[in-house]
């Protein structure tokens, strides 16, 4: 059995590596390809064989490039599966779940209630060659805000005057250095010292959402693909 995934900023190699194993042991062939751009799904509808699973997780942006509605409907309607969550992968699979693409993770459950509406809270700057991060989506933080009020670390107004800092940033200058400078200036001491703390290189992949649905995501698609018998790690 074989899963293809579209992977950019969603997980780092460490991830990828980390995922691995899992997929050998559970008798998976998990194929890594870039983030996925217009016309690929139908490329893949040439060259795949109809079994193999698709899961997208990252894709471009950009009227000409970004994978389109039009041509996911097309390739579902081929017979074949196909995912998302995550990042692009969260926004097709919302705009395309009624075509039958299956949805993943809390990105695009925010997606789909209405929490989150706009596709520019999943946007991100990048290093082209490594994928690695360089801002915060709001979507994370968002989580992060989420995750903190449920903890009782902070509460509904703090973490709502947190959320306004956040997208008061285009996502293009929303480095974590520019997210710390903002709440230390607008938010009273004890929120702006709870979240510089989150905002610390060493603990920021603990709370990327994106990253976290698309390890969940891709665990879980493994996991319904193993052959009957082999080890689902």
């Amino acid at each position: 059995m074989r899963l293809l995934a579209y992977v950019g900023t969603s997980l780092r190699p460490s991830d990828v590596d980390g995922l691995r194993p899992h997929a050998e042991q559970s008798g998976v062939d998990l194929a890594v390809r870039p983030p996925i751009i217009r016309e690929d799904l139908l490329t893949i509808a040439d060259t795949e064989h109809p079994a193999t699973r698709v899961l997208i997780l990252d894709g471009e942006f950009g009227q000409q490039l970004s994978v389109s509605a039009t041509e996911i409907r097309e390739y579902l309607a081929t017979g074949r599966y196909l995912a998302g969550g995550s990042s692009m992968g969260a926004l097709r699979s919302v705009e395309c779940r009624t075509l039958g693409m299956r949805m993943h993770g809390w990105v695009a459950a925010r997606y789909l209630d209405g929490t989150v509406n706009a596709d520019d809270e999943v946007a991100l700057l990048y290093d082209p060659d490594s994928f690695e991060p360089v801002t915060v989506p709001l979507v994370n933080f968002r989580w992060l805000l989420h995750r903190l009020v449920l903890d009782g670390a902070l509460d509904r107004a703090a973490a709502d005057d947190a959320l306004t800092v956040a997208t008061n940033l285009h996502y293009r200058t929303r480095t974590p250095d520019a997210l710390a400078r903002g709440v230390r200036r607008d938010l009273p001491e004890r929120t702006a010292s709870l979240l510089t703390d989150c905002l610390a290189p060493a603990v920021m992949d603990a709370w990327d959402r994106k990253r976290l649905d698309a390890l969940d995501a891709v665990r879980a698609e493994v996991t319904e693909l193993a052959p009957v018998g082999a080890s689902r790690g």
